[in-house]
């Protein structure tokens, strides 16, 4: 500031001295330079600069004023005798010529302190004045120099200091500021003092003294006049020292100064330093131009961002994006592209949510895209949709005005983010990468889709067409991103609208098929979506929940409904058949038999075939005119339908559905695939075929009851129809079965002897020979009856059973007439079966007779001694199983056997020497007498007597044939006489052994035993011993003449 006008009141013996003499005056500062201030100019600078700057606008009748003011004052003091009063006119000359100069220098009006123009026309009018200046400072030191201590020296050193001033005497000037400033603390110019000191150092060069200066200004009161300049000058004193950072506080306070003074209606989001008033403006310029300065010589953007973050200037959040924004350019017109582009990002990062933070962006972009970052421009874009979109912090404070302002490069950014991310995620590979990317790239099509909706309903005019595409797409990101439940919302909402599917009519549906006048892409779309949305609810199976869950149950509800409404709605679309194939498999697993003859015809109808006369050889012929994918569905269509039936126990209906199944998998079809196809169809007409084979037994089944004959027809009926089947041989065993319940033998016979020679080695083989034997047993065929329990024998389990059958089998055989084979089977068993011991007692006996008929009596005797001998082993061991029936089959044997030595016996002849043929005969008696023994052993009736005799006999007939043995020749009378009295000594013990034996025999006939075995034992006891047995019995007409 370069000087003040000032008004003193001063008292005086005259009153109208006082009233002439009052003066108001007025205070001018300096204004503000825009060049960067190196050094403050002086007045004598200005007064050399504007040598011909014109004063004649200074009035006349101010000067003309002083000057009568003067001529009183000196006419006062010339006539005033008070040393007093003297002294105070004196300082009022004084004041006078001081009032007087300034009036010459600003005229009548009081120039503008912040008016640079007025300021430097004082300074040329003051300088002009050089001698009036000097006089007045001469006065100045005189008053001070006389007067010393007088109050109004305060007044007068602050003019002196003005004066010097304006000569450009800047020390002593500075001198007499720091005189009076200590003399007078409280002085009414401190302010400005302090301000000239600040000017005054820092010409001087000494920023650290200016900045005391300036800070002593800005700690008083009242320092509005000088608050600006001195901030500002401050800000440069600290920036010349290097101390940047409180440069820019302080330049950041100049900024808040001037707008407190400025009292705006201010807004941040539309606010420029512009609005300041004139004075101002260039200020503003200036600061911010040394602002971009200091912060280019720091850490340029991260320096700006400190100083705002640890700032606390009111209006800072008004012009802070300014401040970004001046250093960006700042930064530009040195070059500095990457660091006005980190200016630009500091301010977005800073800022989120302000509209300045999204105008910065595009400058940003545009850096980018200079410095050919592409990539970081689409991430910026990505992040402006992130940072600024509807869902943004940022949107839902903003006015209406900011949204519409930002709509246009919302849109274009986010469709072009998410075209970029979507196509971005098709290049990946499968994978978790795939998953992510496309999750982005659903991300960004919401968010588009959200703006463009938006921008349907607040600005039309930025869409070009419908959303149907963008949908689409961002349907499609969400099945690729595996988010099947919001995917099939999506596709539903496209295809049908978004009435819940599962709770629309039939007409419903229908009313939602595309019309006509939809445009060909649209219907394209919305037929891509249905079919999408088919495709996203199979891959939504709830595999987690149980089978019986209402969950599973919606869910194949609306599989169902999907497929259905595709199917109606595009019945002419290829994938219709694809769907309907799936949709066969699903009712299939849901047990819907109707829907499952729906899609089953809708598909063969498809592919021209007629369902309602369609046989196997028809499918067949068809099926070869069908390519290999209608084929196929053909295929699984026809057999899901024939299993169906299969299930539901509907078996005709099976066995019918099963036969045009097989007329698409037959060998004609099998030839025609492919190599590596050609095994799963042989498999799968093998296992079609077993079915139809089931599902012909199985009607079967249903007949046993009622009507059996059928039954058998139905079960033979599958080896005909399907002659490899697994079910043939049980549905050959079961109707042989039904034919032995129905005893319907011979037809039993001719099955079973047919399953015996096809299926050898077949499990139920094993009883086919005894339902055989049955059916012989009844029809009366003993002998096929024996072979087949010959069979049963060799493959029975069990020791018993096979006992049994070998015995039943050699009985047949005898029943049959068949004795050689009996024979043989007996034979068998009396080898293989010691027990039990009576059936074996009787088979022994069995083959005795039957070689007692073939008269092989060698034989015969085998099996005696046979019997006699497991007799005697048995009745060692378990007397008491020997039962009636064995003691008689063993007394016969023995009794066969000693009647055959006895035969042996009689048939030898005693010849000589008597002693060699009487050792055979005694040989044979011996062995016949043994086997008599044991007849007498066993004590049955029926053989005792006859074998005592023939025992008897037998010593009778020894002795007999003794005395009648041949007589050794060459033996004279009386050697022959010799010899016959030792015949007699030796037949003699013999006879009496029959004597005895006969005896005993006949002794039987006391215990009430009597046969004519007994009878004849008396009759030779009688020829024997007729003393005592040959007594003739007296009659009874004798006895009575005695009587």
């Amino acid at each position: 500031m370069l000087f003040h006008r000032a008004s003193h009141s001063y008292s005086s013996l005259h009153s109208l001295l006082l009233a002439l003499c009052i003066v108001l005056t007025g205070c001018l500062s300096t204004g503000n330079r825009s060049d960067t201030p190196s050094k403050r100019a002086t007045l004598a600078d200005f007064a050399a600069e504007q040598q011909a700057v014109s004063v004649a606008q200074v009035e006349l009748s101010e000067s003309q004023r002083a000057a009568k003011l003067k001529a009183i004052y000196l006419q006062l003091l010339s006539l005033e005798p008070d040393p007093e009063v003297r002294t105070k006119l004196e300082y009022r000359l004084v004041q006078i010529n001081s009032e007087a100069y300034e009036a010459q220098a600003f005229g009548t009006d009081i120039p503008d302190s912040n008016s640079a123009h007025s300021e430097r026309l004082a300074l040329v009018k003051i300088k002009n004045d050089e001698q009036a200046l000097q006089q007045l400072i001469d006065d100045y030191h005189a008053l001070l120099q006389r007067f010393p201590n007088r109050a109004e020296n305060e007044h007068i050193r602050y003019q002196l200091a003005k004066a010097l001033d304006l000569q450009g005497q800047l020390q002593p000037s500075l001198n007499q500021m720091e005189l009076l400033l200590s003399r007078y603390p409280q002085t009414k110019y401190f302010v400005e003092l302090n301000f000239r000191r600040g000017e005054i150092y820092y010409n001087l060069e000494d920023y650290s003294a200016a900045i005391q200066a300036y800070h002593q200004v800005l700690n008083a009161r009242n320092n509005e006049k000088y608050r600006v300049n001195s901030l500002y000058m401050q800000g440069w004193s600290h920036f010349k020292l290097g101390r940047f950072y409180h440069a820019d506080q302080s330049f950041l306070k100049v900024f808040d100064a001037m707008l407190t003074l400025e009292n705006l209606e201010q807004s941040r989001d539309n606010f420029s330093f512009e609005q300041l008033s004139n004075r101002h403006q260039n200020l503003a310029i200036d600061t911010q131009r040394v602002l971009s300065i200091s912060l280019s010589q720091q850490q340029q953007s991260l320096s700006l961002v400190e100083l705002v973050n640890h700032s606390q200037t009111q209006y800072l959040p008004l012009y802070q994006h300014l401040l970004f924004k001046h250093l960006a350019t700042f930064l530009l017109q040195k070059d500095l592209i990457f660091d006005a582009q980190q200016t630009y990002q500091a301010y977005i990062e800073l800022a989120k949510d302000n509209i300045w933070a999204a105008r910065f962006t595009l400058p940003l972009l545009d850096l980018l895209k200079q410095q050919g970052k592409f990539n970081e421009a689409q991430t910026l874009k990505g992040d402006y949709i992130q940072q600024f979109g509807l869902t943004s912090r940022f949107w839902q404070q903003a006015p209406l005005a900011q949204q519409q302002e930002l709509l246009p490069k919302l849109l274009e950014f986010s469709e072009e983010h998410s075209r970029r991310l979507y196509a971005h995620a098709q290049s990946q590979s499968n994978g978790t990468v795939r998953i992510q990317a496309f999750t982005s790239a659903a991300s960004a099509l919401k968010a588009y889709l959200e703006i463009a909706r938006y921008a349907s309903v607040h600005s039309q005019a930025l869409l070009s067409g419908n959303l149907l595409p963008e949908e689409s797409l961002y349907a499609d990101a969400n099945f690729e991103a595996q988010d099947y439940p919001k995917a099939l919302q999506l596709y539903k909402s496209i295809a049908y609208g978004d009435k819940p599917i599962a709770l629309q009519t039939s007409s419903e549906a229908q009313a939602h098929q595309p019309s006509r006048s939809v445009a060909a892409q649209d219907k394209e779309i919305k037929q891509n979506a249905a079919y999408a949305a088919t495709v996203t609810i199979r891959k939504m199976t709830p595999s987690n929940i149980t089978a019986n869950s209402v969950h599973t149950d919606d869910w194949r509800l609306e599989r169902n409904q999907l497929d259905k409404l595709f199917i109606e709605h595009y019945p002419q679309d290829k994938r219709a058949l694809e769907l309907a194939t799936h949709a066969a498999k699903y009712a299939f697993d849901d047990n819907d038999l109707t829907a499952l003859t729906q899609f089953k015809n809708f598909v063969l109808q498809s592919h021209g075939l007629d369902t309602q006369h369609l046989s196997t050889n028809q499918a067949s012929l068809q099926a070869r005119q069908l390519s290999p994918v209608a084929l196929q569905q053909a295929q699984v269509v026809s057999q899901l339908f024939a299993h169906k039936q299969y299930q539901d126990k509907q078996f005709k209906l099976a066995e019918n559905a099963y036969g045009v199944a097989l007329g698409f998998v037959d060998k004609n079809i099998e030839s025609r695939a492919k190599t590596q196809d050609r095994l799963t169809i042989r498999k799968t007409r093998k296992e079609m075929r077993e079915r139809l084979a089931s599902s012909i037994y199985l009607q079967a089944q249903a007949y046993k009851n009622s009507q059996p004959q059928l039954a058998v027809q139905t079960l033979l009926r599958v080896g005909q129809v399907v002659p490899e089947s697994e079910y043939r041989s049980t549905a050959e065993f079961d109707a042989a079965n039904l034919l032995l319940e129905q005893k319907n033998w011979q037809q039993a016979v001719t099955v079973l002897l047919a399953f015996e020679q096809n299926y050898p080695n077949h499990k139920y083989s094993a009883s086919i020979p005894a339902k055989l034997t049955q059916s012989y047993e009844a029809l009366g065929q003993w002998q096929l009856a024996a072979a087949q329990l010959l069979v049963m024998a060799e493959r029975a389990d069990t020791p018993e059973l096979k006992r049994e059958a070998q015995y039943t089998a050699a009985d047949y055989y005898d029943k049959s007439g068949n004795h050689q084979k009996a024979l043989q089977a007996f034979r068998t068993y009396a080898n293989s079966y010691p027990e039990p011991f009576n059936i074996a007692q009787e088979v022994r006996y069995k083959m005795s007779e039957f070689y007692r008929i073939s008269q092989e009596t060698d034989k015969q005797y085998f099996w005696f001694r046979k019997i006699l001998n497991f007799h005697s082993k048995k009745n060692k061991v378990a007397p008491q199983q020997i039962g009636a029936r064995e003691i008689e089959l063993a007394s016969t044997a023995a009794f066969g056997l000693a009647t055959a030595h006895q035969t042996t016996f009689n048939q030898v002849r005693l010849k000589a020497p008597l002693q060699t043929s009487l050792k055979r005969k005694q040989k044979a008696m011996k062995q016949a007498i043994h086997y008599f023994q044991q007849v007498l052993t066993m004590e049955l009736a029926q053989y005792v007597p006859q074998s005592t005799y023939q025992l008897a006999e037998m010593y009778r007939q020894l002795a007999a044939d003794v005395m009648q043995s041949e007589r050794p020749k060459n033996l004279d009378e009386l050697a022959l006489e010799e010899y016959e009295i030792l015949l007699e000594e030796l037949a003699y013990p013999f006879e009496e052994k029959a004597i005895e034996i006969h005896e005993t025999n006949s002794q039987r006939a006391w215990q009430d035993i009597y046969d004519r075995w007994i009878a004849q034992s008396f009759n030779k006891l009688a020829e024997m011993s007729p003393a005592l047995y040959d007594k003739k019995e007296r009659s009874h007409d004798v006895i009575d003449t005695m009587y």
